[in-house]
């Protein structure tokens, strides 16, 4: 569905379009016969047994086939807002000559008026907002692999998937973390570059979702799990405390002076930076969603780590 507008992005030089039908049971390597007839610029990798769970195996082979040093890495469920998709990820490359990784925004669809597709866009940018801020402040940590791009060297100087091949998850955040450093990481966030996905149908999906990507967190960098862990520690405590000091009757004036004061803080900031993700109107939300963040991470993301016998699911 979301091929042709990959193989119709506008971009001057030479490039190519390689698809890696892993080990599919339906009729894609039919329909990738018929879209090879029409496109010379499409390239078909082949896998015919599935080993490994996730996409890294696939991946690899796809590498190991394309024919260039810059690879654009998105998803078969995601489609570019734009034909100039590659052309912006390209230029944010060219810009600085020490760039390896560029890392770019894979927003949700809007669908409908339901409560999870709202939420999904909301974490979906907060995600964003914590890997680019990072970036910019010279410690980037991850990427997402529906709208990511590295230089070759990147994947052979650390061994491409070998360390971490049988987690399901980790193709695009593993790999950043370990190759990504200060210099060597540009973020794009061209409207243009967006890459768009379609939001998890319930809650169910977006759990599982989210304890698989929550398997790979653990192999980050000792660092940057430190301070991932201080961040949401923070969060949870900034409003566990606030109802136990509420309740106890400890400071009150000074406790809500404090609540009121990072939530003014929160939508100010959350003003300036959602209109650049194109999602402002998620603002009004924000206040209930940053709840349920802490939820998120006081909860369910301890149980996920204790208990993640279902993490290697993969459909």
């Amino acid at each position: 569905r979301h091929l042709p507008m990959i193989l119709a992005q506008e971009y001057p030089g030479d490039w190519e379009v390689v698809v890696v039908d892993d080990a599919s049971t339906d009729e894609t390597a039919i329909v990738l016969q018929e879209f090879c007839e029409k496109n010379e610029r499409l390239r078909v990798v082949r896998i015919n047994d599935k080993v490994f769970p996730g996409k890294k195996y696939a991946l690899s082979q796809g590498v190991a086939a394309a024919r260039f040093g810059h690879l654009f890495l998105t998803d078969a469920d995601c489609e570019p807002a734009s034909v100039h998709w590659l052309r912006r990820m390209a230029e944010t490359f060219m810009a600085k000559p020490e760039t390896e990784i560029v890392l770019g925004y894979g927003p949700v669809k809007a669908s409908g008026a339901k409560a999870i597709n709202a939420w999904n866009r909301f974490e979906t940018a907060h995600t964003a907002i914590q890997y680019f801020s990072f970036a910019l402040a010279g410690m980037p940590y991850m990427g997402v692999g529906r709208n990511l791009a590295w230089k070759r060297q990147v994947f052979d100087r650390t061994g491409g998937f070998s360390g971490h091949l049988e987690l399901p998850s980790g193709d695009d955040d593993l790999l950043v973390n370990a190759a990504a450093v200060a210099s060597n990481v540009a973020i794009c966030l061209h409207p243009e570059s967006f890459v768009y996905s379609a939001a998890c149908d319930t809650r169910g999906d977006w759990f599982r979702q989210k304890r698989r990507h929550l398997s790979a967190g653990s192999r980050y960098k000792p660092l940057h799990k430190l301070i991932l862990a201080m961040v949401s520690l923070s969060h949870t405590l900034h409003y566990f405390l606030f109802a136990v000091l509420l309740l106890t009757g400890f400071g009150t004036v000074s406790v809500v002076f404090i609540y009121l004061f990072r939530s003014f803080s929160l939508l100010y900031l959350y003003g300036r930076i959602l209109p650049k993700l194109h999602e402002f109107r998620l603002l009004s939300q924000v206040p209930i969603y940053d709840t349920l963040l802490a939820a998120y991470y006081g909860a369910f993301v301890p149980l996920s780590l204790i208990n993640n016998r279902h993490a290697h699911t993969w459909k």
